[in-house]
């Protein structure tokens, strides 16, 4: 199947539609007074997750910089062209590893004095010592993190609980040649959070979007339910009349019949997943998009994008597919990146408001962030942010750190929340 890795549009300048809102069940109140949001309620990133770094066809013969949870990386591929994740901070001097060169045995050198890394994270080489490779530190070593590369990009498990950590996601569309897809990647300047809530709403499709229910009030979803699975995660599935598009597409449903759309949100990589039948119910024409969350830091965000689509297969319609597919994602990124605050408000104070429609896949949402919490998974970030400051840089724990003695690392580990002493099986 041909494979386009990835197709950039450079400016979406589509406005915002607004329609009237008519018969709104919105503003039931929790709770008699609003509680005070402390500083400490202040942000929400967490680790034992597996996150997607970058995009395979990115990674070839030199060191990349990625940052995520607002700590900095370095990817490469080793002498086998294995994808390498390690922390990006010699802990020698303490210079930046992406500014390294790889070596032909597979290890990266750094920038500073050309001590070498191996993709386990440890230093085989310092040239400048009489023996090379016999004379090195115990210390001299980076963390290493789990890495799988699935469906055209390169996941980073960061954390050191791999064993209990929900699995990569299975794409199957990816594999099967009834099915063509293209990509799309986008810097969003909003957490991680306002980035994922507008995606876990029926309610904005009319309001944004434009794409009506139908019926009297075609902003008003048909009703449906959000049912929990045991990964983690959650799904939903809601039939109506959805208006007709525009285009070529049009031409795939008759005006008469209904749209099934079927959501899925997976913990691993903070991913959505949706299909729509936009030829209608039984005709078995589909769109078909995965979006992938990676919090660079506390304000902003990397969105990483697969769109399938089963129907005109011919290369010369993945632009019109991308187009109409990022026509949505551009709305949403402009709406997301106004909202207050710009770091989100922690699980057990957000939201305040509650309504029957909008908030019944955020409710399943923040249900799994409270259970990422109870886990001791969520960073500290005012103790880390007090650290940054002294000049204590600290590192996301790798799984190695489990198994040996935290003593032989130059960075101790970030801090994180306390486990409230639930299992972390509650959550994979």
């Amino acid at each position: 199947m041909p494979v386009i890795q990835q197709a950039v549009i450079s400016v979406f300048p589509y406005p915002i539609l607004f329609c009237s809102m008519q018969n709104s069940d919105y503003g039931r109140y929790r709770g008699p007074t609003r509680p005070r949001i402390t500083q400490e309620d202040w942000i929400m990133l967490f680790t034992n997750i597996w996150y997607v770094a970058e995009a395979s066809d990115t990674i070839k013969d030199k060191p990349v910089k990625v940052k995520m949870l607002g700590r900095d990386f370095v990817l490469f591929r080793d002498q086998h062209g294995k994808a390498v994740c390690l922390s990006g901070v010699c802990p020698h001097r303490s210079a930046d590893l992406s500014q390294g060169k790889c070596e032909p045995d597979g290890t990266i050198g750094c920038p500073f004095h050309a001590w070498r890394f191996d993709q386990t994270g440890k230093c085989t080489k310092i040239p400048s010592n009489k023996d090379p490779v016999g004379e090195i530190p115990e210390a001299a070593r980076v963390d290493s993190y789990p890495t799988e590369e699935k469906y055209g990009y390169i996941w980073v498990f960061l954390g050191d609980d791999l064993e209990n950590a929900a699995p990569i996601l299975d794409m199957p569309e990816y594999t099967d040649s009834e099915w063509r897809h293209v990509t799309h990647v986008s810097t969003w300047n909003c957490n991680q959070h306002w980035a994922k809530q507008i995606d876990l709403d029926h309610v904005h499709l009319p309001i944004v979007h434009g794409i009506g229910f139908g019926g009297d009030n075609p902003v008003r979803p048909p009703d449906h339910t959000v049912d929990r699975r045991p990964d983690g995660g959650f799904e939903t599935l809601i039939v109506g009349k959805t208006d007709i598009t525009s285009g070529k597409w049009r031409e795939l449903r008759d005006t008469r019949s209904t749209v099934t759309s079927k959501f899925k949100f997976f913990v691993a990589g903070f991913t959505s997943r949706g299909k729509v039948a936009v030829g209608g119910a039984d005709a078995g024409v589909y769109n078909v998009f995965y979006q992938f969350t990676t919090p660079i830091d506390e304000e902003n965000t990397r969105m990483f994008y697969t769109f399938f689509r089963n129907f005109m297969m011919e290369p010369e319609n993945d632009i019109e597919h991308l187009r109409r597919n990022c026509r949505n994602v551009y709305q949403d990124k402009s709406l997301a990146e106004k909202m207050l605050p710009k770091r989100a408000p922690d699980v057990p104070v957000y939201p305040q408001i509650t309504a029957e429609l909008e908030d019944k896949l955020m409710g399943a949402y923040w249900e799994v962030l409270q259970r990422l919490r109870k886990n001791g998974w969520q960073i500290d970030r005012v103790q880390l942010d007090a650290l940054d400051k002294g000049g204590d840089y600290r590192v996301i724990p790798s799984p190695a750190r489990r198994a040996e003695d935290s003593g032989k690392w130059v960075f101790d580990e970030i801090p994180r929340i306390a486990s409230t002493g639930k299992s972390q099986r509650d959550v994979a």
